[in-house]
């Protein structure tokens, strides 16, 4: 499903989850459930801000953004980790209001009966979109998803603890499970703001390096490649190595190979975009030790006595 398409869902799905959980406080005047209705604005708000982000993210390059718009996914799944911190504050906040002064609850039955229903609700869109998230390779989608997740636990965690309280009487359990439910929501959105900030420092991608040396072994026409470097933007790995050639090789000739691999590498590992710097031998050697020298030597030798020599 088109990853737009996939927002829109997520936000009329988060206004009806969030009257549920309103009308779940307005009945059992429970400040968890108050808590539990606050974090789904910052859901309806996070929602909203992914579907901006993807649209800006389908954006094609422009003469300002050459390589994209993907970064946008990157910078909503960072505000989403703040948003998810924000709501963690609040539901600590209200949680510690209460906790010497603990307030009898009425009709928690019938409010958790309907809390049950909103967390069903945030349970199958947490699901669809990680789903969609790793069909698309979304940032976005999959920040989205485990701040829904977040909503999730801290629902469940909230639900039982009140039919303990219950049970038992005791209403303080009410705050305790509120400034748990905090602690574990921040730390998920410590978490997403990590991942989030790994991406936008261009940090490498070492499953895509090992792709790319097992399929560049498997070929031939060059002397090796070095430098090899890749980074992340959206969904899609930029890959940049330098290939050495026969100094012999013509221009026409090293540009047809490095078409060839670049296309190769982008048939065989979807999503990336190869950029290939040429360079001979003789530039190689430059810099290396004589026993590095006398390794290229020999490939270049193998390589001409392959290929014959070059008219």
């Amino acid at each position: 499903m088109d990853k737009k398409r996939v927002a829109e869902i997520v936000i009329v799905g988060g206004l009806i989850v969030f009257a549920i959980k309103l009308l779940a406080y307005i009945i059992s005047d429970s400040i968890a459930l108050l808590s539990d209705a606050l974090e789904s604005i910052i859901n309806i708000i996070a929602s909203i801000m992914m579907f901006i982000s993807i649209r800006v993210a389908s954006k094609p390059p422009d003469a300002e953004h050459q390589f994209g718009h993907k970064r946008a996914e990157n910078v909503s799944c960072l505000i989403e980790g703040l948003l998810i911190i924000i709501a963690a504050l609040l539901i600590m906040e209200a949680g510690l209001s209460r906790l010497f002064t603990p307030v009898e609850l009425t009709q928690v039955d019938i409010a958790l009966i309907v809390s049950l229903s909103a967390t069903g609700i945030n349970a199958g869109l947490s699901y669809f979109m990680l789903k969609e998230s790793k069909k698309n390779e979304s940032m976005a989608l999959e920040g989205d998803s485990k701040h829904l997740l977040s909503d999730v636990l801290s629902s469940g965690g909230v639900v039982l603890g009140l039919f303990i309280a219950t049970l038992t009487g005791w209403f303080v359990l009410d705050s305790i499970l509120a400034i748990i439910m905090a602690v574990l929501i921040g730390k998920m959105g410590i978490d997403l703001m990590r991942k989030a900030s790994t991406d936008l420092l261009d940090h490498s991608c070492p499953e895509v390096e090992v792709k790319v040396r097992e399929l560049l072994d498997t070929q031939k026409g060059f002397v090796e490649y070095h430098e090899l470097k890749t980074r992340k933007s959206g969904d899609t790995v930029f890959v940049m190595f330098h290939l050495c050639v026969d100094g012999k090789m013509t221009v026409n000739e090293s540009h047809d190979l490095t078409e060839r691999l670049e296309r190769m590498l982008e048939e065989k590992i979807p999503g990336i975009d190869a950029t290939i710097h040429v360079e001979s031998e003789h530039q190689m050697c430059e810099g290396r030790t004589e026993e590095e020298d006398d390794q290229l030597n020999y490939r270049a030798r193998s390589l001409h006595r392959e290929h014959g020599p070059k008219e």
